[in-house]
This record gives C-alpha cells, structure tokens and sequence, in this order.
C-alpha cells in the first residue's frame, strides 16, 4: 500500500512559481528602514525641525504662488580655521572623564580676522560649555550634536552680529 501512494506522488507534478511577492515586499521593508534612518539621522533635536520649517516658510513667502527661491549667492568663499584642542573634565560623579576634541569653524573669508582675534574668548566659551557635558550626555550621535549646535550658538554670540556657517568636531574623544 506505502509503493500504491508514492506512485501516485510521483505522477503529480509539482509546480515551483516564483514568489512574485517576494520582491516588492523587500523593497518596501528597505525603504522604510532607510526614510526611518534618514530621519533619527537627520534630526539632531526639535529645533532642527524648527529651522527646516522656517526655512520652508522663507521660501514660501519669497515664491509666491509656491516656487521655491532662487538659493542665494555667496559673495565670499568659506573658510575653515581651526580653533585648537581642547581638553576639559566632564560633570560626572566620580570625575575622572574627560574630552579631548579639537574644534574648528566654517566662516566666509572676511571673517577670518575676527576669529582669530577673538580667540581666547571662543575658546573659553566653548571649554565653559563643555564641561557641563556628562559622558552619559554625550554618548551617541545625539549627544555629538547636541554640543556641536551648542557651541555654533555660543560662538556665534561671541561674534555677533556675524556668525559662523558650520561648527566641525576634527577630533572627539571621552576618556
């Protein structure tokens, strides 16, 4: 009786079709992962989203009927100066962290001169700041950014009314 049945499984052609489903579905599932990372990766904090909607709005207003402006041109090129290392005890219980990073600034040509002469009082700004960081805060991209759009804020109120385009960390170490 067993060779009765495996005679009739043998007559029955089994037909393979592609997963036609397949495909798509992987497709889907990636895109969402990369528009969720896009996302956690490209909102430092709420105030990220905040200038992105000011911006929007900017370029609302100045369209019109909903084009968008023309992206301004710069009239002078950028530069990129160092502002040196930088070594400060982090806030934490037991005291013993510390942050090693080296900072630098993105500022338009003309503006080289100010920084350089204000030097002493952007590097005690951005030390003051820093060491209210714990190792906890800055663990992680968030904490990185955090202190980077920090520093950017108080470097530009030492040098107000210019302000700096960008705030690099070249180097960023907590032990």
């Amino acid at each position: 009786m067993a060779d009765k049945d495996t005679e009739e499984l043998d007559d029955i052609e089994i037909e393979k079709k592609p997963k036609k489903w397949l495909l798509p579905a992987v497709a889907v599932v990636m895109a969402a992962v990369g528009a969720g990372g896009g996302y956690f990766l490209g909102s430092s904090s709420a105030e990220a989203s905040d200038e992105v909607a000011a911006e929007e709005g900017e370029a609302g207003e100045a369209g019109g009927d909903g084009e968008e402006a023309a992206p301004e041109e710069e009239s002078a090129d950028m530069v990129v100066t160092s502002l040196g290392n930088f070594t400060v005890n982090l806030r934490d219980a037991a005291g013993s962290r510390m942050l090693q990073m080296e900072v630098a600034v993105e500022t338009p040509e003309d503006l080289v001169e100010k920084v350089t002469a204000r030097q002493a009082a952007l590097r005690d700004a951005i030390i003051l700041l820093a060491s209210d960081f714990s190792s906890v805060e800055l663990e992680g991209m968030d904490g990185k950014l955090r202190l980077r759009d920090e520093v950017q804020r108080r470097v530009d109120a030492v040098l107000a009314p210019d302000k700096v385009n960008r705030v690099y960390f070249t180097a960023f170490v907590v032990q």
